[in-house]
Order: structure tokens, then sequence, then C-alpha cells
């Protein structure tokens, strides 16, 4: 009978950490964003959105994000966080041009 040590249960602090070029907030995955996409144009999302304004909902915004996602395999990592940089800031500027609660209220003092 041989003595083998015994070996510790595994623990993911242990794992090693991919460090590539590509973190997390640079990925855009297009499964998800085909998802996103195809539930927009989905008629329980549309009537929702006619009933509340009055209008159908435009489901460009989604199919931009889908273009962009397909075409992310072909760059550069460096690349990548550049276009994902622009595009989170654009994205950013746009909901910040859209009206909000701070529009309607006052703030209490």
């Amino acid at each position: 009978m041989t003595d083998k040590p015994v070996s510790e249960p595994f623990s993911w602090d242990d794992a090693p950490v991919n460090n590539g070029p590509i973190s997390q907030e640079d990925m855009c995955k297009a499964s998800q964003a085909f998802d996103q996409w195809f539930a927009c144009l989905t008629v329980g999302k549309q009537l929702s959105n006619y009933y509340r304004y009055g209008e159908k909902r435009g489901c460009g915004k989604h199919w931009n994000k889908l273009k962009l996602c397909m075409g992310m395999k072909l760059r550069s990592g460096e690349s990548r966080k550049e276009v994902m940089r622009e595009y989170r800031e654009k994205e950013e500027a746009e909901r910040n041009a859209l009206p909000n609660v701070l529009d309607v209220w006052t703030k209490r003092t």
C-alpha cells in the first residue's frame, strides 16, 4: 500500500485566469443580441409598446447591436475594445438624451 497525498478539493480561486486581450465588458455575444432583437419583434412586445406609447417600436437598435456582434470576430483585440467603447459611449449618450424621471418630478427638500 502506497501513501498517496490526499488531494484537496477543487477551488475556483485556484483556477487559472485567462488574461487574454478581451475582457468581459469588451465581449459582444451574438446569441444574446439575436435574442434581444427577436424579442423586440414579437407581437406581445409590439402590442405593449403600441398600448403605452401609441406607436410601433423600432428594433433598429437591436439589429445594429446584432450586426456589431457578428463582426467582432473579424477584429483584433485592440480594435474590439475601441469599437465596444465607442458603442457603449454612444448608447449611454442616447439613453441620457431621453426624458427621465428627473424631468417630471421635482426634488423634495
